[in-house]
């Protein structure tokens, strides 16, 4: 399960002002995506994604944060088909960025991961 770490971050001058407040994954009433429709690899390369801002094709698979580990190109080719990333390829050099459909993805995975920061799931 993928988790949002809590980064300490300077403010770029001193009359700078920083919320201490979490950030809202999912506004509140929104719902949460169907994300059992989703593959473990499908998964993980949406968070990718949405961590790295995007994911960049390099060796022959596509990578997303530092360190990360690849995402294979059936599978980014799939969330293309499923409407979540926008991939842009020229020859060998690929970009890949996440789509309103794979953001919403990503923030309900990734408000999975978290507490007291996402909107309660809704009543059935």
């Amino acid at each position: 399960m993928t988790t949002l770490q809590d980064n300490a971050v300077e403010p770029a001058s001193p009359s700078e002002l920083i919320s201490t407040s979490p950030v809202l994954l999912l506004a509140p009433g929104e719902p949460r995506a169907p994300i059992a429709i989703l593959s473990l690899a499908k998964r993980n390369a949406v968070v990718a994604c949405f961590n790295a801002g995007g994911l960049h094709k390099r060796d022959g698979a596509w990578h997303g944060p530092p360190g990360g580990k690849p995402v294979s190109g059936m599978t980014a080719a799939d969330l293309a088909r499923d409407g979540m990333l926008t991939v842009t390829t020229n020859h060998r050099i690929g970009s890949a960025r996440l789509t309103e459909r794979g953001n919403w993805f990503a923030r309900t995975l990734l408000c999975d991961g978290t507490a007291g920061t996402c909107s309660p799931a809704p009543m059935p």
